[in-house]
């Protein structure tokens, strides 16, 4: 087992939701493919999806976690994978740090607050490179709706198929949905 599994295997075991196999699959292969120098990831977690990334061909990476003690975990895990000096993580709510970003990325991956895809869509936009990937997880809220009361997860749902006919709309991306696990929508810009 690689220490990349074994990473993945203990954060599992604490219960922290991660990429499943399939979806995790799929964004490694994008990225291998891709070879993104700047990423933007919003929903840090505890590294693993950003240590995939950076493994797999990615150049630096812009995290966000408003969760300290995940975020501490996530910059213990990125240094046990040696990969710091590559990572800039952002400790605070990404509501407020969405809406400042500036620069340019070339892949973004959102897998933060899945109610508010819509309201990220367009800073995320604005910061998606000429030919980036917007790689969007949990698009079905199949496991999202187990965890909250009805009425949050309406609004989610109701929300996310905004985000998802906004994305589908936009002339100036081409689309993919992947029904896999809890649902990707992989976006190129042209």
């Amino acid at each position: 087992m690689t220490d990349f599994a074994r990473l993945r295997e203990a954060v599992k075991a604490e219960g922290v939701p991660t990429l499943r196999d399939e979806t995790l699959a799929l964004l490694t292969g994008e990225t291998a493919r891709k070879k993104p120098k700047k990423i933007l990831e919003i929903g840090t977690s505890y590294g693993v999806s950003g240590i995939a990334m950076l493994l797999h061909g990615g150049g630096t990476l812009t995290t966000i976690e408003k969760d300290s003690r995940a975020a501490a975990e996530a910059r213990k895990n990125f240094r046990a994978f040696g990969l710091e000096k590559r990572v800039v993580l952002f400790g605070g709510d990404a509501d407020e740090i969405v809406p400042v970003l500036s620069g340019s990325y070339d892949f973004i991956l959102l897998d933060g607050p899945k109610g508010k895809y819509m309201e990220y869509f367009p800073f995320l936009k604005e910061v998606l490179a000429a030919g980036g990937t917007l790689f969007a997880d949990n698009v079905l809220l199949t496991e999202y709706g187990l965890k909250h009361k009805e009425r949050r997860n309406r609004t989610a749902h109701k929300n996310m198929a905004a985000f998802i006919g906004a994305v589908k709309a936009d002339l100036e991306l081409e689309a993919r949905f992947y029904d896999i696990e809890d649902g990707v929508l992989v976006a190129e810009r042209t």
